[in-house]
């Protein structure tokens, strides 16, 4: 035996000892939960903050070495922030899952934890709807694409509907049964800029524009577009992901709404964007 390897009963100690060490440090944080949880009171969210919570999510990925997977770190870190947070006041999560259709379902298991109530609904329209009424805090709803006739982000265009304020999974793994599924999470809440987002906004014409016009309205209001997908009905309506974290009182949004083909903007909602989520896709 070399003088590099411990014996191993030396190694098994040393986990023996690392593991309590991590055991009482969660004991304490629990503690600090409870002093949070008792100045701040209760809340309609759920005490679910996406901004800090991103935040803190890149700075375990910035600091992060070895070969530990990256995506069970982020899997082990939201099951434990979403443990403290039901100790803060218990929220109820919907989730979109209909037959083999289950990837929403896992990637809000995964995002949110498996200690809270959660419940399936069979349709995006429904986990909006339930959001809405108050029903549950949070909704998980598949990230539209063009084939698909469900325009359910529509529902969010409302000034007291909820707005998306995550997008599933943060990083590339986990486990969903969905092969490259993705999702949005929705709440009634306004979202917070992180310093790295991308904003959705719902786009309302009188008319067909097409791909290329639309990215040059955009483009000449001083936004990028990462995404677009159609939904073409009596009033024609896309659903657009532009990178940065635009208002509606932004001077691009202003500018982008005076448009002569433009009936209107909404902002529905931002998300602070993980490793998962830094390609262009739908465009």
């Amino acid at each position: 035996m070399t003088k590099d390897i411990k014996p191993l009963e030396e190694v098994r100690r040393e986990i023996d000892e690392i593991d309590a060490a991590i055991h009482e440090l969660i004991m304490r944080r629990t503690r600090a939960v409870a002093q949070v949880a008792a100045a701040k009171g209760k809340t309609n969210t759920a005490n679910f903050i996406p901004s800090r919570e991103v935040l803190v999510l890149r700075r375990l990925l910035a600091r992060h070495e070895g070969a530990f997977p990256r995506h069970a770190l982020i899997r082990m870190w939201r099951e434990m922030v979403s443990a403290f947070a039901a100790m803060q006041g218990p929220f109820h999560v919907v989730a979109y899952a209909n037959g083999n259709q289950q990837g929403c379902w896992d990637l809000a298991r995964d995002y949110f934890g498996s200690h809270d109530e959660m419940t399936p609904v069979v349709t995006p329209r429904d986990v909006v709807a339930r959001v809405s009424s108050d029903d549950a805090a949070i909704g998980v709803a598949p990230i539209p694409v063009d084939a698909n006739d469900d325009a359910w982000w529509r529902m969010l265009c409302g000034a007291v509907a909820p707005r998306v304020i995550a997008r599933l999974p943060f990083i590339e793994g986990g486990n969903a049964r969905d092969n490259g599924a993705g999702a949005y999470a929705i709440a009634k809440m306004a979202p917070e800029a992180t310093g790295d987002d991308r904003t959705l906004l719902v786009v309302e014409s009188d008319a067909d524009v097409s791909r290329a016009g639309l990215q040059g309205l955009l483009a000449r209001s001083g936004l990028s577009a990462v995404s677009i997908v159609s939904c073409k009905d009596q009033m024609k309506a896309y659903l657009i992901e532009v990178e940065g974290f635009v208002s509606t009182e932004d001077t691009a949004v202003k500018q982008l709404e005076a448009a002569d083909v433009v009936h209107a903007v909404f902002v529905i909602g931002a998300y602070g964007v993980g490793a998962a989520n830094t390609g262009k896709t739908g465009s």
